[in-house]
């Protein structure tokens, strides 16, 4: 076999399996959204905290929860029609990125409830353990997925660090840490995905 003509074969044989390992779809206008609602909730809640209106921090929050969880809900269900959205799809990943996000979220879930009540940590904390939860998340779906996330959770951790030594205004910090952290990689990811589509002549329009 001549060398070049073996070595050209090597090489079309490495990017296809290249593209198959990055045909991945995280669904990540989840992580853009949420980032948007934590860029705006977590800096109001922490003015609202320093002005005394405890019961407008419980408001926001339930109402940012909510709204999180009723537009996760809504594209995700409008998003059917289009299912699969990206055929092909390498679902092994997909499946490990949608576990470490439901492991973190979780875990986040759970430990907000307990760690205040049992006096683990103050309820002022909560957004910064939020913080630790959204770092680690990020971080290990840059490993699984996309570097992206891996810088974003190094650049969430940072902000972590920063709430941690002024915890006073740990909502003012986290707020845009977190929100940037999960809203750049997320837009990038959703462009990565509409742009393989694009190559595989797509033309089907996405409701969400």
């Amino acid at each position: 076999m001549d060398p070049h003509a073996a070595e050209h074969d090597l090489k079309l044989i490495h990017d296809l399996v290249d593209r198959t390992h990055r045909r991945i779809d995280p669904h990540a206008f989840h992580y853009v959204h949420w980032g948007l609602i934590v860029l705006l909730w977590y800096p109001l809640a922490n003015w609202f905290a320093l002005q005394g209106h405890v019961e407008w921090v419980i408001g926001l929050g339930v109402g940012s929860v909510l709204l999180g969880f009723l537009l996760s809900g809504v594209r995700e269900a409008r998003l059917n029609r289009l299912q699969p959205r990206l055929p092909g799809e390498n679902t092994f990943i997909t499946r490990q990125v949608n576990l470490i996000v439901a492991g973190c979220i979780g875990a986040g879930m759970v430990l907000s409830g307990l760690a205040p009540s049992l006096g683990f940590i103050d309820g002022h904390a909560v957004p910064t353990m939020w913080g630790i939860v959204y770092a680690n998340m990020a971080f290990m779906v840059g490993v699984t997925y996309e570097r992206d996330f891996l810088w974003a959770g190094l650049f969430i951790f940072a902000g972590v660090i920063l709430a941690i030594i002024f915890q006073t205004y740990n909502g003012y910090i986290l707020g845009p840490f977190m929100g940037l952290g999960m809203i750049i990689p997320g837009m990038r990811a959703e462009r990565r995905v509409r742009r393989m589509r694009a190559e595989d002549g797509d033309t089907r329009t996405e409701s969400v």
